[in-house]
């Protein structure tokens, strides 16, 4: 819908609702005006008047005659539509607005009565028309078949512009609640990102290793990308793998010979975007509870293939489990990550974690969106460590 058409229907200025108005009683006294002109213009043409000039008289007689009914057309419509849908249709209270209904159409069928018996039918016969009813109580029916028509009608256009209006505030609730809580989600991973990281130099630090530069420059990439870049709702892909790669290496500094490492990215991503901070979750928690809690040699596969839309993402890692954690899935990290991946991507991932003795398996399959609107990156050819 244009923003002209949006304004012009929806709009509560003066001037948009007298526009609006002025249409819907335009158009109705012109289909009045045809639908009725034919009346008069055939019992003229029967008083032996031509067609040529019974015509445009009828058509006269009746358009003139639209405009002395409107105002009771009025009564009952803007009765319904200001008073008695908001008073009683949308509280629900029914029974009264039956008898508010019947009270209403018999007040517009009586005041339509009077119009043709003490206005109408004299017009009618001074331009040689035939008189508009036989009777009063006709004319009593007649009134309030006229009154429920234009009345029943502009009532059906407020509900649905209502019910349309409602869904609308319906949407854009649904879509404030859940911008707000991938704004939750997100907040909760940027503390929990810093404070794994600090501890990663601070354990450096302690051993007053060489490396601790090294990490406080990483360090400060990644927060750069957390805090400039991660605004937006999707990010290039490439910078969520580079944002991937030097978290990667500042685990790789701390750990050292401790952690054989293998990733493997092979991929050709320069139209892709992806949520922000999608993939890091998977490495905290492999790093977190995998690699930090064995004694032994510990080791990582990190796999990501892109083709065409489609991301896949594989991560195995060693493990040590104690009995009590012996079904361990993952902590908050993880289920931060799920509950992102069911609001943003809903049906187009697939998320499989399986957990062994010794290993720690992540799959994730998901369809990616094409980058728009944004530089496009150098294409990455596959990377092995």
């Amino acid at each position: 819908m244009s923003l002209w058409s949006t304004e012009f229907v929806f709009s509560n200025q003066r001037r948009h609702w007298l526009a609006r108005h002025g249409l819907f009683w335009l158009t109705w006294a012109l289909f009045f005006t045809i639908i009725y002109g034919f009346l008069p213009a055939a019992y003229l043409m029967q008083r032996g008047v031509v067609w040529s000039t019974a015509f445009p008289r009828g058509f006269t007689i009746s358009s003139i005659e639209s405009v002395l009914f409107m105002p009771t057309h009025m009564l009952m419509t803007y009765g319904l539509i200001y008073w008695l849908i908001p008073r009683y249709l949308y509280p629900g209270r029914y029974g009264w607005l039956l008898v508010n209904i019947l009270v209403l159409g018999l007040l517009t069928s009586l005041t339509s009565a009077m119009l043709a018996e003490y206005l109408v039918n004299p017009l009618r016969l001074q331009t040689g028309g035939p008189k508009v009813v036989s009777s009063f109580s006709f004319a009593i029916i007649a009134g309030m078949r006229g009154g429920i028509t234009v009345g029943g009608f502009a009532a059906s256009i407020k509900l649905a512009k209502d019910w349309y209006l409602k869904q609308q505030a319906y949407q854009q609730i649904g879509r404030e609640k859940l911008k707000a809580e991938l704004q939750l989600l997100k907040a909760q991973i940027h503390p929990h990102f810093l404070f794994n990281t600090l501890n990663n130099l601070y354990a450096l630090t302690l051993r007053q290793s060489e490396q601790s530069p090294a990490v406080v420059l990483k360090l400060s990439e990644l927060l750069s990308y957390m805090l400039y870049d991660c605004n937006a709702a999707e990010v290039p892909l490439d910078k969520e793998i580079q944002f991937m790669r030097n978290y990667i290496g500042l685990e790789q500094l701390r750990y050292g010979d401790r952690l054989d490492m293998s990733v493997t990215i092979s991929s050709n991503y320069p139209q892709q975007t992806i949520a922000p901070l999608l993939l890091i979750p998977f490495l905290e928690n492999a790093f977190k509870h995998g690699t930090s809690e064995q004694l032994e040699q510990a080791w990582m596969h990190v796999d990501l293939t892109v083709q065409e839309e489609t991301l896949k993402f594989k991560l195995i890692n060693s493990r040590e489990t104690t009995e009590h954690e012996a079904d361990y899935v993952g902590g908050i990290g993880l289920e931060n990550v799920k509950k992102r991946l069911q609001l943003i991507y809903a049906d187009r991932y697939s998320l499989h974690i399986t957990a062994e003795d010794e290993t720690f398996m992540v799959v994730l399959t998901l369809a990616l969106s094409p980058l728009t609107g944004a530089a496009v990156s150098t294409p990455q050819l596959q990377e092995a460590h």
